[in-house]
């Protein structure tokens, strides 16, 4: 028996021991810690190896001298090495010492932007030639803008176009750096747990590791945010100031930080935050672009603000919640407002007065965040003092209207301005005002399951480290991580409430029901304007912002309650009976009300999830492609795309633009470019010259392929009505997709390497080819620059094939010039969008017809006579104008319609359109041919003059050059294009113009105007037989315009011929100007091999 009674004595002492020195709140809490920092560390893990994938390629890069280190530079020399942008070496090198000498005083430097700071100015650019192309730029930005000279600054580097080519740490250590700091924080938590064990600290053991877990999410964003080797490390401040707010929770095991300390000054804490928000009003500032007060230095006044007075009301309503238990309702009530058992107005003084503090906040501050945060914190500890909720729920409506009416008013403006985003988030007249479209972008590309720790863009999301935090978490880890956070904070503010109502007196119960109602409605607010429920109040995210002064404070609520709990704790361990009686007389007045404000709470929140997961998982698809209209900085509203999806674009390579014969017209590529260097010089291009390494895009012909490529770094012309650039019309297969909803349901795997449905998009055939042979379109640019640049004229030029109507070459003269911005005339495309006059070709047109009404046509005859006064032609009567033929030419006397083409009798085709066409079928004929020649009436009008090329007619080059394409093709006309794959639009059948027979008759006639017409002197001693017609158009000012239209070889095999129109604006004779310049370019198709001469027997 006496053993027995040892064996339970020592068993007692055991027991006793292990309850003093190993709590069990701390057994658990060492569980539950172990599994956070599991968690946290998983997370780590997967976010750096995200962050980290490219790695072995940068410090390849780094090793071959590819990326430049800013730490590391000790000479100009290194700088100059990647400054290939600029061609002038003494400019290069000039640029390369400023950045030098701007580092070596200030390294290490946290990131590549400080180059942003370099700037030159006016006087720099004055007082040394050897800023060339700085001073160009200077020179294009003044004439645009008007600035006056000496004003303003220019940025030295191109930040843009540098910053992929520098870094400011290697990858070691940025590893380095992670290591040490992750270390720093899981210790830190660590460190409290086992100081709270040695000091058999009684505290809630599950807010440590919700803490842990909430600040974990928090630090796994913050190293997901930032370029590893490029921008400052944002994780280093977040996790500093996590290991201080974990110092902070050691402040328990003080006695001195005990809340029955506190709770004797009751108006202290009062009197520090007046005396801080004076400081802040005085002296306070905001961030760029708002006028709300927030800041002092790097101090945030409103987060100890915040907290102070939530134990000034603690104190407060501790005092005197009876007294408001006992306020007997006004007599007098509507019947309709008796629910809400409202006070007489004397007893309501507190509610005014505390309304009217957060009201005198949200306008003074000019920040709607603390203001509602405060009002919401007093109206819920109101309502829980005096256990009824009818009069925090009017003064809840009185602070919203407040609101309100400061919206009405147009007061303060940062509020206006958030209210208007919160009312139409996708359409405001706010600069900047597509923050809440950023957000939802965020949400709906996380989607319902993220793209991953370390694989989304947070960093695209403005002030995605501080007030849009919660968008940045749903990015990466879906709906599920805002569930998580959701669960976390219920978790810590269910704890708070638990130790409320644990509490062994009413102070502690008031303070831990305020602590908990702040963290609930902080996070609340931020997340309800995150997600577009309530406008945005520009309040933090608790443990998840980047913010040492709020991380710091929301640490310190939690050691307060942590220490109300411990006390509770051991309270009840020191006498059971008392504690247990003081529990009751506080649960028993206090309990309802809590739980009412519990489940509001909880309401909410389970609202937002409900928010959440609209916008997550039933609209993501359709919100990740939405645009909004915004401001840009010119004042212009234009939309703005989802910047995930310009990302995402931005990473697909764009297509290659190949000629006929598979030679590289433009790409994104210098190493595709360096494949075809030696097609290039032989054809006298050298790319170094024509292109530069840096660009975005490459164009190795330069100004001669403009207009039919458009230029993509410039974008000039892209929407003009007058043009068709391959680089735009093509632009669905060149960027490998049609629209950004196309990218819409790959964009959350954009950073992910063998993900089977990025890589079925990136491996479409994004290559287009043009049907131009570039070998001559550079010969046919070369002729017309050399024909009409000495004389100073204008034209332009097309060649095609008659039979596939591929265009082979189009040229427009001038063209823009190689280097600097070109003029509205230069960017003209002349070729296929300038419309002229078509003076004697067009009876090429006229004959058509009429061979289309009657193929015996050719037989009719008319007569060319004297006038009288030295002039050639007919009259036709009820015109009362006579028909002129050229000034040089006699009667021709009687003629058929073959003679009549061969010396280009205007006389004849008047006659022939009046009696023989008419206006009906000449409009019909020329509809057929896609040649604009004005109304019905208008033909009818003018028809002698019609017929033959003068009045309301126009055409193009392009359209004269498929007119005679028609002709050489046996009277079917091919629609023509430019370019030949999938991506051309023009891909309708030829359309029967014209009998064969017909056909043959004008090819015939057409070879006689070289043989004995009005082209033979131009023509004459050629190999290659061609056929053609020229054109002078009159004007009524200025000389006419000189054309020539044709084909080449007369009588070739189908396939084997050149159809080709030419124009030469104020050129005079077609035949002294145009034919002269066609005969080159038949000559030059000959030398290329394009065409031959007919074999002998022919």
């Amino acid at each position: 028996m006496a053993v027995t009674q040892s064996w339970q004595a020592t068993a007692a002492a055991n027991i006793d021991f292990e309850a003093r020195f190993k709590p069990f709140e701390r057994r658990r809490e060492a569980f539950w810690l172990f599994g956070a920092s599991l968690v946290v560390l998983c997370g780590l893990a997967f976010v750096i190896a995200a962050k980290t994938e490219d790695f072995p390629e940068l410090q390849d890069r780094l090793n071959h001298g590819e990326l430049l280190n800013l730490n590391q530079v000790s000479e100009s020399q290194q700088v100059a090495a990647i400054l290939q942008i600029f061609n002038d070496p003494g400019e290069r090198e000039l640029v390369a010492q400023r950045i030098s000498s701007y580092l070596q005083p200030r390294k290490p430097v946290p990131n590549v932007g400080v180059l942003a700071r370099l700037r030159v100015t006016q006087a720099d650019l004055e007082n040394d030639s050897r800023w060339s192309s700085l001073r160009a730029q200077q020179k294009s930005l003044t004439d645009k803008t008007g600035a006056k000279t000496g004003r303003s600054t220019l940025p030295l580097v191109p930040l843009p176009k540098i910053k992929p080519l520098v870094v400011v740490r290697t990858p070691r250590e940025f590893l380095r750096t992670c290591a040490i700091w992750i270390s720093l924080y899981v210790a830190a938590f660590w460190l409290v747990h086992f100081a709270w064990r040695l000091r058999r600290f009684r505290g809630d053991p599950a807010i440590l590791p919700a803490l842990h877990l909430l600040t974990g999410i928090g630090l796994i964003l913050m190293i997901s945010l930032r370029d590893p080797l490029r921008d400052t490390l944002e994780f280093k401040k977040f996790a500093w100031g996590a290991v201080v707010g974990c110092a902070s929770l050691l402040l328990p095991l003080l006695r001195s930080f005990q809340y029955r300390n506190f709770s004797r000054w009751v108006y202290t804490p009062l009197l520090l935050a007046f005396a801080l928000f004076v400081g802040l009003l005085r002296l306070g500032s905001g961030p760029t672009g708002s006028d709300a007060k927030v800041n002092l230095g790097l101090f945030q006044p409103v987060e100890v603000i915040k907290v102070l007075l939530v134990f000034f009301l603690a104190g407060y309503f501790a005092h005197n919640w009876e007294r408001l238990r006992d306020l007997h309702p006004k007599r007098f009530v509507p019947r309709w407002l008796r629910w809400m058992e409202l006070p007489r107005a004397s007893h309501a003084l507190p509610v005014m007065c505390a309304v009217s503090c957060a009201l005198a906040l949200f306008f003074l501050l000019k920040d709607m965040g603390p203001a509602l945060v405060m009002g919401f914190v007093f109206l819920t500890m109101f309502a829980v003092a005096r256990g009824r909720s009818g009069l925090a729920l009017l003064g809840v409506f009185v602070l919203v209207c407040g609101v309100v009416i400061g919206y009405r008013l147009g007061a303060p403006h940062t509020v206006v301005e958030r209210v208007s985003m919160w009312l139409s988030p996708w359409d405001n007249d706010v600069r900047g005002g597509d923050q809440l479209a950023h957000s939802l972008w965020a949400f709906a590309t996380g989607g319902p399951f993220g793209s991953g720790p370390g694989w989304g863009d947070p960093s695209v999301i403005p002030a995605g480290h501080t007030d849009l935090v919660l968008p940045s978490i749903a990015e990466e880890w879906g709906l599920p991580g805002v569930l998580s956070v959701c669960i976390l904070f219920a978790l810590l503010v269910h704890r708070a409430f638990r130790i409320a109502l644990n509490a062994p007196e009413e102070y502690a119960m008031f303070l831990a029901v305020g602590l908990g109602t702040l963290i609930a409605l902080e996070m609340l607010l931020i997340s309800g304007g995150a997600l577009g429920a309530i406008p945005l109040s520009g309040v933090v995210s608790p443990f998840l912002s980047s913010g040492n002064t709020a991380m710091l404070m929301n640490f310190a609520i939690f050691a307060v309650l942590l220490g109300i709990s411990n006390q509770s704790a051991r309270a009840r361990t020191a006498d059971e009976e008392i504690v247990e009686s003081g529990r009751e007389a506080i649960k028993l007045p206090f309990s309802i009300p809590v739980r009412v404000v519990s489940v509001a709470l909880a309401g909410c929140a389970l609202a937002l999830v409900g928010r959440a997961a609209y916008i997550e998982v039933l609209h993501d698809q359709e919100l990740i492609a939405k645009n909004a209209l915004v401001f840009t900085q010119d004042g212009v509203k234009r939309p703005q795309r989802n910047p995930r999806l310009n990302l995402l674009a931005a990473s697909i390579p764009r297509g290659n633009i190949y000629d006929r014969n598979g030679l590289l017209l433009a790409t994104s590529s210098w190493t595709e470019l360096e494949k075809h260097h030696a097609d290039y010089e032989r054809l006298g291009i050298s790319i170094d010259q024509t292109c530069s390494r840096l660009d975005n895009r490459h164009y190795p012909f330069g100004p001669a392929t403009l207009h039919l490529l458009g230029d993509l770094r410039t974008g000039e012309n892209f929407h003009a009505t007058n043009a068709s650039l391959i680089e735009h019309d093509s632009n669905a297969r060149l960027q490998g997709y049609k629209d950004y909803a196309e990218l819409a349901p790959v964009v959350r795997y954009r950073h992910q390497r063998g993900n089977p449905v990025l890589e079925g998009l990136l491996n479409r055939n994004r290559d287009v080819t043009a049907t131009i042979d570039i070998r001559l379109q550079l010969k046919a640019a070369e002729i017309l620059k050399n024909r009409l640049e000495p004389a100073n004229k204008k034209g332009a030029l097309v060649i095609m094939n008659p039979q596939s109507g591929d265009v082979l070459a189009l040229v427009s003269w001038p063209m823009p010039p190689q280097t600097g911005a070109p003029t509205p005339d230069e960017l003209l495309d002349r070729a296929r969008y300038g419309q002229y006059p078509p003076g004697s070709t067009f009876k090429l047109v006229t004959a058509m017809a009429a061979l289309r009404l009657d193929p015996k046509a050719t037989e009719k005859t008319y007569t060319c006579r004297g006038l009288g006064d030295g002039r050639v032609g007919t009259i036709i009567p009820g015109w009362r104008r006579p028909v002129r033929d050229d000034i040089k030419d006699h009667a021709h006397g009687t003629l058929n319609m073959a003679n009549a083409i061969r010396v280009s009798c205007n006389a004849y085709f008047a006659q022939l359109g009046v009696y023989n066409v008419g206006a009906k079928a000449l409009l019909e004929t020329a509809d057929l041919l896609g040649i604009p020649a004005g109304e019905l009436a208008q033909i009818r009008k003018m028809m002698p003059f019609a017929a033959y090329g003068q009045g309301p007619v126009l055409i193009t080059p392009f359209k004269m050059a498929r007119v005679a394409a028609t002709i050489a093709a046996g009277g079917r006309m091919p629609e023509g294009r430019w370019v030949s794959d999938a991506s051309n639009g023009r891909t309708a059948a030829p359309i029967p113009v014209l009998a064969s027979d017909s056909a043959l008759f004008l090819q015939r006639a057409m070879r006689s105007v070289v043989t004995g017409g009005t082209a033979r002197s131009a023509m004459t001693g050629m190999t290659i037989d061609v056929a053609g017609k020229t054109g002078t158009a009159q004007l009524d000012a200025g000389d006419p315009h000189s054309w020539f239209a044709g084909f080449a070889p007369y009588e070739a095999e189908p396939g084997k011929q050149i159809a080709f129109a030419i124009v030469v604006e104020h050129g005079g004779y077609g035949a002294l100007f145009a034919a002269p310049a066609a005969r080159e370019i038949v000559e030059a198709a000959q030398q290329l091999g394009i065409i031959t001469a007919a074999p002998e027997n022919r």
